[in-house]
């Protein structure tokens, strides 16, 4: 794998989804208004957290500080909030991968504990700039709550491929980055 795929997959998957976040959102808007809560797709979340354990942080950071930007532009119209959150999540998630080893139920479990304290923090500044006047409680049954079982579904789902694909791009450029200094060896 070349540097480029390096750089331009892990920007199409974050694009592709959340495009796939809007889509789902106002193509299925009265499907999501459940009676246990809105549920909110939050799949670029999904792969922001799945990327974390795989990339380097410091193409993390840039890749979420680019599409916090582009989803406070395009979702929330007001910037700052979802940059924040967005740079939060692999700041987290890179702390928790020196610890636990990334595995399917473990990443599942990272996932709903991310989306939850991302989803209160994101609460709680709209709430401080008097964007939302919902109680914590009505917040936390009629849209965490949705927005949670949603989301671990859809992790459920495509979660696993998602890794698997991931580890294979990465393993791909760990070989081609251990042949050439293997080359580079036996040529000095």
């Amino acid at each position: 794998m070349t540097n480029w795929k390096k750089i331009t997959i892990p920007v199409f998957l974050l694009f592709f989804t959340l495009l796939i976040d809007g889509g789902l959102s106002y193509l299925f808007r009265e499907q999501l208004s459940t009676s246990f809560g809105v549920m909110i797709p939050r799949l670029v979340i999904i792969t922001l957290i799945m990327l974390s354990f795989y990339l380097e942080p410091k193409q993390l950071f840039i890749l979420a500080f680019v599409f916090g930007f582009i989803y406070d532009s395009y979702y929330s119209g007001i910037l700052g909030i979802y940059i924040a959150a967005f740079v939060l999540i692999p700041y987290l998630v890179i702390q928790i991968r020196q610890i636990i080893n990334p595995y399917f139920s473990a990443i599942l479990l990272i996932n709903i504990v991310v989306l939850t304290l991302m989803e209160l923090f994101v609460f709680s500044v709209y709430r401080v700039i008097g964007l939302s006047d919902m109680t914590l409680q009505l917040f936390l049954v009629s849209r965490l709550n949705g927005t949670l079982i949603f989301n671990t579904l859809a992790f459920i789902v495509i979660g696993y491929p998602l890794k698997e694909w991931i580890k294979v791009l990465v393993s791909l450029e760990e070989n081609k980055a251990g042949s050439s200094r293997k080359n580079n060896v036996s040529i000095r």
